[in-house]
Parts: structure tokens; C-alpha cells; sequence
């Protein structure tokens, strides 16, 4: 009798633990899908009033946003810290933005992050609607997807929406003191990321073979490249750039080698940043004329700003 209690006893407290086990782990990503779908909530206010558009994370690296809509578009973007990334609070004020700029004219959306390159081509092959952040795109700039013909060929740019620095940088025992222009540094050895834009002067002369340039895959590829002395310089958003430096002065204990990196003063300009609508969609000329008009009346009304700073408050 006593055995059979014990044993009794044993499968209670047995069962009671596989309970707890159960209810924690369900407690657990309850919670966790809460906090994300807090994350994912895009909040902003216009002269109708104040808008809440929920998100879902639908597979690794894609989200939709406003399932509802009547209408929706498929938009690809890139990890770009921190303007906009994955892992981000509120996955960063660009997200924000073109989430908020989409519901204003009853869009909805499915946002999938590529690497750049990939991304660019997904545009460009017509597999998306839309592209964004982009830079501005020179009307002769040739696309690395479609050779033989331009970017422009594909793409059609948005007003901007909103704006951010480019500079170059360097090691900083690196003389620059040629440095007067652009056009200064031919045959200089620049790092460059694949498929960007960067400023329309220093696009004019990459694609004329005056810099010695190699391609990286991503800002962080680039900021290794110049710490490694196989490139001078390396041309990029300086708040992107001081993000990556942080993040792998921390992965790889490499602070030394990352305090060696210094920004070229001064900047070289403040770059738009726009949408870049697919020219392959049938709907995409109505898709541009709207985007426009949302981002005029987000401008005109202060919309724009007050999204970026409630990102940047909530996510102190």
C-alpha cells in the first residue's frame, strides 16, 4: 500500500511539473507574442485623428501590417540601423514612417528584409511594389540586376520622405590632406556597399572607373574591409556606421581597432531618402501619386517629425 502511494505521489508531483513546464513555456510566449505585437504597432496621428495599425510577424525575416486593407502591397527593405531593422524598437522610425504613409492611403502591407543587393533586385525583376529606403537615383546609373539597362529603367522615386548624412570615413592615421574633392581621389582604393546609391557626384565617378572600388555586402562588410587596410576609405551614413562599429567593437573585443575609424569632415551631403515604386506593377503609377500625396501632407502637417521623435521617446 505504501508503495503504491509513493508511486501515486510520484505521478502527481511528475504531472504537477510537466503542468508548471507547460504553463510556463505558454506563459512565456504569451508573453513574448504580446511584446512583440507591441513592437509591431505602428501609431501616429493626423487630422482624422489618431491610428493604430497592428503587425505580425508572418516568417523569419516578413511581417504584414494592416491584414485588412482593401488594398496591398509587397514591400522589401534591409536590416539599416537606425533607421530600420528586424530587431529595432518599433523595428525603427522608417518603419514607422512607411507603415503610417501606406495606411494613410488604405494600404496595407507585407514587409520582407533581404540584403541589399537582393532587395534591389527583387524591385528592379518586378517581384515587389516597392523598395525602401533609397537614395536618389541618378537617371544613369546602371542596374547590377538587368545589364544593360538603368535603374531608372525599373524604378520610379517618390518624393522624399525624410533625410539622412553621408560622409566617408577612414583609419585614422590615414592622411587625407588630397582630400579637396571628389574627383581628388581617383584610383583611391573605396569600400563601397553593393547596389547602393551614395551621393550623385561620387555614383558619377564609380561608374567611370575613377575610384579603386570593393564591394561589400553590408555596412559592417565595409567597416571590416577598412579595418582590415584592404580599402583607405569607405563611404556610408555615419549614424549607420557608428551603429556597426559599436555592435562589432562588442561581438569581437576589437575596441582599439574600432576607435581607430574617424568620419572625413566635413559630410559630403544630406541624402533623401525616398520610396522606390516598381515600375513593372500595373497599379504603379497610382501607387506612386498616392505615396506623394501622403508624404505632402505629412510634411505639411508635421507628421513626419512627430513620428520620429514618439519613436525615439517610446523606445528610450
Amino acid at each position: 500500500m505504501s508503495k503504491l502511494i509513493f508511486n501515486q505521489a510520484k505521478s502527481f508531483s511528475t504531472m504537477s511539473f510537466a503542468l508548471f513546464v507547460f504553463f510556463s513555456v505558454f506563459t512565456f510566449h504569451s508573453l513574448a507574442s504580446v511584446t512583440l505585437s507591441k513592437q509591431l504597432s505602428v501609431i501616429y496621428r493626423d487630422y482624422k485623428g489618431t491610428h493604430t495599425v497592428s503587425g505580425k510577424k508572418v516568417s523569419d525575416h516578413t511581417f504584414r501590417y494592416n491584414l485588412t486593407a482593401p488594398k496591398q502591397v509587397d514591400v522589401t527593405t534591409l536590416e539599416w540601423q537606425p533607421y530600420i531593422g528586424q530587431s529595432l524598437c518599433k523595428q525603427g522610425w522608417v518603419m514607422q514612417a512607411v507603415i503610417a504613409l501606406l495606411h494613410s492611403q488604405n494600404y496595407g502591407a507585407t514587409v520582407t528584409f533581404y540584403p541589399w543587393a537582393r532587395a534591389v533586385a527583387n524591385a528592379e525583376n518586378g517581384k515587389v511594389d516597392i523598395l525602401v529606403p533609397e537614395y536618389f537615383i541618378e537617371p544613369e546609373a546602371p542596374s547590377d540586376t538587368l545589364p544593360g539597362t538603368r535603374r531608372l529603367d525599373h524604378l520610379t522615386l517618390t518624393e522624399p520622405f525624410g533625410w539622412g548624412p553621408i560622409a566617408l570615413y577612414k583609419r585614422r592615421d590615414y592622411n587625407t590632406d588630397h582630400f579637396t574633392s571628389l574627383g581628388a581621389l581617383a584610383d583611391e582604393r573605396i569600400g563601397v556597399v553593393r547596389g547602393y546609391q551614395n551621393t550623385p557626384e561620387f555614383d558619377r565617378l564609380m561608374d567611370a572607373g575613377k575610384f579603386n572600388v570593393i564591394e561589400a555586402v553590408d555596412d559592417a562588410h565595409n567597416i571590416r574591409l577598412l579595418m582590415a587596410g584592404r580599402v583607405n576609405l569607405i563611404i556610408g551614413d555615419p549614424e549607420v556606421i557608428e551603429m556597426e562599429i559599436a555592435a562589432l567593437s562588442q561581438a569581437n573585443n576589437a575596441t582599439s581597432q574600432t576607435k581607430n575609424l574617424v568620419m572625413v569632415d566635413p559630410i559630403l551631403q544630406m541624402n533623401g531618402l525616398f520610396f522606390a515604386v516598381s515600375k513593372h506593377n500595373k497599379y504603379g503609377k497610382t501607387l506612386l501619386f498616392e505615396l506623394n500625396q501622403a508624404i505632402a501632407e505629412f510634411k505639411k502637417h508635421g507628421i513626419m517629425e512627430e513620428i520620429k521623435y514618439n519613436t525615439a521617446k517610446s523606445c528610450e
